[in-house]
């Protein structure tokens, strides 16, 4: 029993500490080479925000959803993120909930258009379904070229930070 509470007190003190003091159910924390910034050395993306920006639309089938249906995935494209912050990188580096990260070269965003997802079907994401946000490509537009570990492994959804790379 108390290696069970001195886990449980641990698993906490670790929440609290890798959750910004700014952060908000939704927001979105993006920082390293931009040049428009709010907070501190990054740019604080609210979930109001984010729902005010402009939205685009990705319908394609996932390995993550019901195999052979193809889901209509809503938000914002990247390059619209990367414009409102000033990006000046070549890589992003994605970050999860969890703390898993994938780096996501600049010239995917270029060639695939890809989008960060807030809904699916019309339905916002919720942390149990891929949410608050989800990296979308889209997967049945350019199959033969994005069908691979390297792509699969950059879907990264729970996306709670950007950090923008020289490299």
């Amino acid at each position: 029993m108390r290696k069970l509470i001195s886990l449980a007190l641990s698993f906490l003190v670790a929440l609290f500490i890798s959750v910004p003091s700014f952060a908000n159910k939704g927001d979105i924390y993006i920082d390293g080479e931009i040049t428009n910034r709010n907070y501190e050395d990054g740019y604080i993306l609210s979930a109001k925000e984010f729902n005010m920006l402009e939205k685009s639309h990705i319908k394609t089938t996932t390995s993550w959803t019901v195999p052979g249906r193809v889901v209509d995935f809503e938000g914002v494209k990247f390059t619209d993120l990367l414009k409102l912050v000033g990006a000046r990188g070549k890589t992003l580096r994605v970050r999860a909930l969890n703390d898993y990260w994938v780096d996501i070269p600049v010239s995917d965003i270029e060639q695939f258009d890809i989008l960060l997802a807030n809904k699916m079907d019309g339905n916002p994401l919720k942390v149990r379904d891929f949410g608050p946000y989800f990296v979308i490509y889209p997967m049945d537009k350019f199959y033969d070229k994005l069908n691979s570990p390297t792509y699969q492994a950059r879907h990264i959804w729970q996306v709670s930070g950007i950090t923008v790379l020289e490299k």
